[in-house]
C-alpha cells in the first residue's frame, strides 16, 4: 500500500467546524470532515489527530471520536494506518484505478465497448477504409472541413439522432469529435459563473470539463428513476445556476431509465428556472425502447449530445450535437476554438456508416453482447443486489453496510481485478455512496468477465465480523 502523500509544511491539527444538528456528534464530525476536503482545508495525505486529541479537541468521548473515524474511513474519506496514524485519502486515487484499459489485470473498471475476437467492428473498419483508400477524392478528405462539419455529415448526424428518437434538421446539427468535446463545447457555450447542476453521481468527463472550465457543480439528488425534481428546484433556488447536465436514459454509473412522467416533472422545474438542458445521449443508443429524449419534449431549451464510440467502436471519435437553431454560429465557433476542424476522413466514415445501415448492424451487435455478458453477471452474481438493464455496458451495485466498497476495490485490486469505485462518479467529494461501479465491457472476452465477475462474488461473500459490545 503505497504511503499517503504529504506536504513539505506543516499545517496546523484539523480542528471541525461542526453545525447545530439533531443528529449524533460523531455523524456531524464525519459531515464537517467531508466538507472540509470537499473545500480544500483538506488535502490528501494530511495527517488527522488521534482519537484522544480530536475528543479532548470537540469535547466528545472517545467512543464518539473512533466511531466518526470507522464511519469516515468505510465513506473513503481517510485512511488508517497501524503505527503511522490516520490520513486524508486521495479521492482521485489514480494509482489505484486507471480509466486506460490493463490487460495484465482483469479490468472491470472503464466504460467500455465489448470488443471481441473477430468483432463485427474492426471487419467494417478494414473494410471502409481500404474503399476510402481508393476513393478518386482522397485529397479532400485530407484536408480541413468547416468547423461543424460539412452539410451531408450533419444530415448524417440528424439521421443517427433520430434513430434514438432526437428529432433533428440538417440546420440543429453540429458533428464533434466525440460526446467529451460536445460536453466541453456546450458547458463553456451555456454556463455563467454561478456553475452547472449536476446529478449528484454522474458522468466523470462531465466533472472534468467543469473543473477545467473552473464551475462549480451542484449536485442534484437522485432516487431509482433519475433526478427528484424537488431537489432540482431547490438546488436552482439555492446556486442560480441555470444550466442542467443529465443523462435520463443508461444513466451512468446508475444504468437508471428515467420514466416519461419523470422527465415530464423536470422539464417542468426546467421552465420554471429557466433553465438550459444538456442532454447525454452516448449510451441511449443502447436502449431499443425508452421513453422519448429531452430534446423531444423541450426542443426550445434541450441541448442534445449523441456519439458513435460508445454504441458503434471507440476508434470513431465522432459526436452529434442537435440543438436550438439559434444556436448553431456559436457552436461553429466553439468548434473552431478547440479542435479547428474534426477529421474529415472519420466523420466521412461515419456518415457512410449511417447511411449504408452498417451503424445500426453495429449497434445491435453491441447490444446483443451486452445483453450476454449482463446474463453472465446474473449468473456469476446471483444473490447479490446489483441495479442494471439488459443492455447496458456496466451494472452498478450498492454494497452493505457492514462493508466498505473502496475495501472491496482494493481487495479485488490484489487480486489482479479492477473495479470502479464511487467516488469517480460523486460530484461531491467525500460523499461518495458506499458502491461499485462494475463494467461488462472491459473484459476482453466472456471467459475473462466470469474470471473477473467470480473473483467479485467471492469477496462479497466474505462476512466481516460485527464488532463485539463494550461492557
Amino acid at each position: 500500500m503505497p504511503e499517503p502523500r504529504r506536504s513539505f509544511m506543516t499545517r496546523a491539527p484539523w480542528k471541525p467546524r461542526l453545525k447545530r444538528s439533531d443528529g449524533p456528534l460523531y455523524a456531524a464530525l464525519v459531515d464537517a470532515l467531508a466538507a472540509d476536503i470537499s473545500a480544500g482545508r483538506l488535502r490528501a495525505g494530511d495527517r488527522l489527530p488521534t482519537h484522544r486529541e480530536l475528543a479532548v479537541t470537540v469535547g466528545a468521548s472517545l467512543g464518539t471520536v473512533t466511531r466518526a473515524y470507522a464511519e469516515a474511513e468505510r465513506r473513503g474519506l481517510i485512511r488508517a494506518q497501524v503505527g503511522n496514524g490516520t490520513f486524508v485519502r486521495d479521492l482521485t486515487e489514480m494509482e489505484r484505478y486507471s480509466p486506460q484499459l490493463d490487460r495484465t489485470r482483469i479490468d472491470l473498471g472503464p466504460t467500455a465497448v465489448p470488443i471481441v475476437p473477430g468483432d463485427l467492428g474492426h471487419l467494417a473498419l478494414a473494410a471502409a477504409l481500404k474503399q476510402l483508400g481508393e476513393r478518386a477524392d482522397l485529397t479532400a478528405l485530407s484536408g480541413y472541413q468547416s468547423h461543424g462539419g460539412s452539410e451531408s455529415q450533419r444530415a448524417a448526424g440528424a439521421r443517427w439522432l433520430g434513430l434514438a428518437g432526437v428529432p433533428a434538421s440538417e440546420a440543429e446539427v453540429t458533428v464533434c469529435g466525440g460526446a467529451q468535446h460536445a460536453t466541453l463545447m456546450l458547458l463553456s457555450l451555456l454556463a455563467t459563473p454561478e456553475g452547472v447542476l449536476v446529478e449528484d453521481v454522474t458522468y466523470p468527463g462531465a466533472l472534468a470539463a467543469a473543473e477545467w472550465l473552473r464551475l462549480p457543480t451542484h449536485p442534484v439528488a437522485l432516487d431509482a428513476d433519475g433526478l427528484i425534481p424537488e431537489a432540482l428546484a431547490e438546488a436552482c433556488r439555492k446556486s442560480g445556476a441555470r444550466v442542467l447536465y443529465c443523462t435520463p436514459t443508461n444513466h451512468n454509473p446508475t444504468t437508471a431509465i428515467m420514466p416519461l412522467q419523470r422527465r415530464q416533472a423536470v422539464l417542468e422545474v426546467c421552465r420554471e428556472f429557466d433553465v438550459a438542458l444538456i442532454e447525454n445521449g452516448a449510451l441511449a443508443p443502447l436502449v431499443a425502447k425508452a421513453p422519448p429524449p429531452l430534446a423531444a419534449l423541450a426542443p426550445e431549451r434541450t441541448y442534445h449530445l449523441g456519439s458513435l464510440s460508445k454504441a458503434l467502436l471507440p476508434a470513431l471519435r465522432v459526436g452529434y450535437i442537435r440543438a436550438p437553431a439559434h444556436a448553431r454560429l456559436a457552436l461553429e465557433q466553439a468548434a473552431a476554438a478547440t479542435v479547428w476542424s474534426g477529421s474529415p476522413l472519420m466523420s466521412e466514415l461515419a456518415s457512410r456508416w449511417i447511411a449504408d445501415g452498417t451503424a445500426e448492424a453495429l449497434r445491435d451487435a453491441r447490444r446483443s453482447e451486452a445483453m450476454a455478458r449482463q446474463s453472465l453477471a446474473a449468473s456469476v452474481l446471483k444473490g447479490h443486489p446489483y441495479v442494471a438493464h439488459a443492455t447496458a455496458y456496466f451494472l452498478w451495485m450498492p454494497i452493505p453496510e457492514h462493508r466498505r466498497a473502496t475495501e472491496l476495490v482494493e481487495q479485488a485490486a490484489a487480486r489482479d481485478v479492477l473495479l470502479g469505485p464511487a467516488h469517480l462518479f460523486a460530484a461531491r467529494p467525500g460523499n461518495a455512496p458506499n458502491a461499485l461501479r462494475v463494467s461488462l465491457g472491459a473484459a476482453s472476452s466472456r471467459a475473462e468477465l466470469e474470471r473477473g465477475l467470480k473473483t467479485l462474488a467471492e469477496l462479497l461473500e466474505v462476512t466481516t465480523p460485527a464488532p463485539r459490545s463494550m461492557r
